[in-house]
């Protein structure tokens, strides 16, 4: 009885033990199985990640513009608003020297334009009149004066117009240039210039006037026209041919007026004083 009893123990043992490896087998084949799973999650992950992105960057990069190959000479809507253009010169560029459709080289031209203008300005200059005379030079330029025909356009003297009441107040000299023959230096104050290279004779009476034409001749260089060309410039020349019979002419003096077009306003922008020179 006890012998049967140790096999019965015996054999529930071996079950009992077969079956905890069964079942541990049961749970290592499971977790192999889902070991062998995780690889191929994660290659489909992997995949899926990889196809969202470049179908993301192939998507973006088709909806976005391509850059044209001219794209800086392109007329766009906002190109109507800009004030430059690449087809034409801006309008603020410097004048040509070459005549043009509207050039005054023709003195009928140039009086027409310029006449009355003049007028009023040789008028102011007769009165010397300061504050007048800003009002009708050039309001960025100012006006220059030269003492004689050839301009020295580094070196004559400039005035804006806020500057000319008080210059002509100012009781000491400035130096305007160079007097011919002797090369001693003009230094004077404004009101003994003007007497003598501005409005030496009475220029408001002068028996002759010409419009972008020379009258009074020297031997020294004019150079007028190369400063201030007739393709947009007009110079007003008022001429006395002689004062005193015995000189036979060789005392002609000469004013010039240089006026520029400045926004559809004629304006002042140099004073040019000529005579016979040695």
């Amino acid at each position: 009885m006890g012998g049967r009893m140790t096999g019965i123990v015996l054999v529930t043992a071996l079950a009992c033990v077969m079956s905890g490896c069964v079942h541990e087998q049961a749970t290592s084949s499971s977790a192999n199985a889902s070991a062998e799973v995780l690889p191929s999650q994660s290659s489909s992950v992997g995949s899926t990640a990889s196809s969202t992105v470049s179908s993301t960057v192939s998507s973006t990069a088709s909806s976005s513009p391509k850059p044209t190959t001219n794209s800086t000479h392109t007329n766009t809507s906002s190109a109507t608003s800009s004030p430059i253009s690449t087809s034409s010169p801006a309008t603020n560029t410097a004048p040509s020297t070459m005549p043009t459709s509207t050039s005054y080289a023709k003195e009928a031209d140039a009086k027409k334009a310029i006449e009355q203008r003049a007028k009023e300005t040789i008028k102011v200059l007769k009165e010397h009149d300061m504050a007048k005379l800003a009002e009708l030079i050039h309001p960025k330029k100012g006006v220059q004066f030269s003492p004689y025909s050839y301009i020295h356009t580094a070196s004559d003297v400039q005035v804006m117009g806020s500057g000319l009441a008080a210059l002509w107040a100012n009781t000491s000299t400035t130096h305007w240039g160079e007097y011919d023959g002797s090369g001693d230096p003009i230094d004077l104050t404004f009101p003994d210039y003007w007497d003598k290279f501005v409005y030496n004779q009475d220029f408001a009476a002068a028996p002759q006037i010409s419009y972008n034409m020379i009258l009074g001749k020297g031997n020294m260089i004019n150079n007028v026209f190369s400063i201030y060309p007739t393709s947009t410039y007009i110079t007003v020349e008022y001429h006395f041919p002689g004062l005193d019979p015995q000189y036979q002419g060789m005392d002609w003096t000469s004013l010039r007026l240089v006026f520029e077009n400045a926004g559809g306003q004629w304006v002042l922008v140099a004073v040019v004083h000529d005579q016979h020179t040695m």
